[in-house]
């Protein structure tokens, strides 16, 4: 008997782990909660009264093995980790369901053995059982890149990233893994395709997109308008700025794997700092800061066209952090802080809002019970013991229904 294709469609779009609905989108965000200089200090529950909405999941971070804690730089990390060097969740301060992506560097690879994988993903069913949060892991970030111990070592990381995985699925099946690279410009130096373990290893892809200026200005002095298509050149390789691949055809569209931005930010660039004075030197304000960092986030995450050309992006992460880098230049890639780019930045949130397609976190109406709600304008509230049961009973009712509907079309 002939079944209509639009009714076996249900069956070939099944949610993947921890995906939202069809047509939602989680807003997330990345703080210096160290006590680390400039931004350090900031916390959970301070960004949610600044931007006055409970952001859909905070990014933690960890090394594997855990590295001992130590209050000095680079990570001043003593309010983050715990003295074993494992994520601090009290830092988690903000009292909802936001869920937890917990990024988790490697010190090596080969130094990586299955007894490390073991106990992380024993402490990934102790996070979720303690928070009753959903937890997603980017294992090994920016591979791609040569920044980490790790990275440009795609087959050594291809065999690590399959042990994790299949060691995490097993103990924790409930964790979502997110492979997420750097993106890769026009020079084509941080190739995709030799560090793509295969789509049975991946649950969410995921890709870093930064604004410093043009890939063409090297080195980043100047504070620049983005494009209004930034984004999309570098996720979708639609311009000048973006690589010879589509990230987002290639991973995310071919396989069906809802995608995320892990990381994203438009920085603007303060001054550049003499390590051997201590001084710094102020740099041109250029379009000031407010267009600087707008320009950056108008241009996709408060831009609905750019996300209903990319449906499958679920996840948004801001970075809200100061940082010197690229040569010591100053960069501040905060958009919550200064009052005159926070007003403009939270009446972009105001405005995707009601659109209705943010999952805000909600506070748990018990510690047993959690409530998730599209958006504070739309009061639609579902229910579910725990976020990770919610989104098991999501993906569960989007295959019921498409095997009610072949049921339907075979009896008619």
């Amino acid at each position: 008997m002939w079944i209509p294709i639009a009714i076996l469609a249900p069956l070939a779009s099944a949610l993947a782990k921890l995906e939202p609905p069809t047509g939602k989108l989680v807003f997330g965000a990345w703080l210096d909660t160290s006590n680390g200089p400039v931004s350090g200090g900031d916390s959970h529950a301070s960004f949610n009264k600044r931007i006055g909405f409970n952001t859909g999941a905070f990014q933690l971070w960890q090394m594997l093995p855990p590295r001992p804690a130590v209050e000095g730089p680079p990570d001043y990390d003593l309010s983050n980790h715990n003295p074993d060097g494992t994520v601090n969740l009290d830092i988690l301060n903000e009292g909802t369901n936001a869920s937890i992506f917990l990024t988790v560097y490697p010190t090596g690879i080969s130094n990586i053995t299955d007894a490390h994988l073991t106990d992380l993903a024993n402490q990934c069913n102790t996070i979720t059982k303690q928070t009753k949060r959903d937890l997603f892991v980017r294992f090994a970030p920016e591979m791609n890149g040569y920044w980490f111990v790790y990275g440009e070592k795609p087959t050594e990381f291809v065999s690590l990233w399959k042990r994790a995985y299949t060691i995490l699925n097993r103990i924790a099946p409930q964790v979502a893994m997110v492979w997420s690279p750097n993106y890769n410009g026009p020079p084509n130096k941080m190739p995709y395709e030799s560090y793509w373990p295969g789509p049975e290893y991946v649950d969410w892809v995921g890709i870093s997109v930064y604004w410093k200026g043009s890939i063409f200005d090297y080195p980043w002095v100047q504070n620049k308008r983005a494009p209004s298509d930034y984004a999309a050149q570098l996720i979708d390789a639609t311009g000048p700025e973006g690589g010879p691949i589509s990230f987002y055809k290639e991973y995310a569209e071919k396989y069906n794997k809802p995608l995320v931005i892990s990381e994203s930010a438009s920085t603007f660039h303060v001054g550049v700092f003499d390590p051997t004075t201590g001084n710094s030197k102020a740099l041109d304000v250029g379009v000031g800061k407010v267009e600087t960092i707008m320009s950056f986030w108008n241009g996709f995450l408060f831009n609905s066209t750019f996300l209903q050309t990319y449906p499958l992006l679920k996840m948004i992460f801001c970075f809200e952090m100061y940082k010197v880098e690229d040569n010591f230049t100053q960069n501040d890639y905060r958009a919550t802080i200064d009052p005159d780019t926070l007003t403009a930045f939270v009446a972009g949130l105001k405005k995707l809002d009601a659109t209705g397609v943010v999952v805000w976190a909600q506070i748990p109406a018990s510690s047993t019970t959690t409530s998730a709600q599209s958006s504070p304008t739309n009061s639609v509230v579902a229910t579910a013991s725990t976020p990770a049961a919610k989104s098991a009973a999501v993906n569960q009712c989007s295959k019921i229904a498409g095997i009610a509907a072949v049921i339907l079309s075979i009896c008619l």
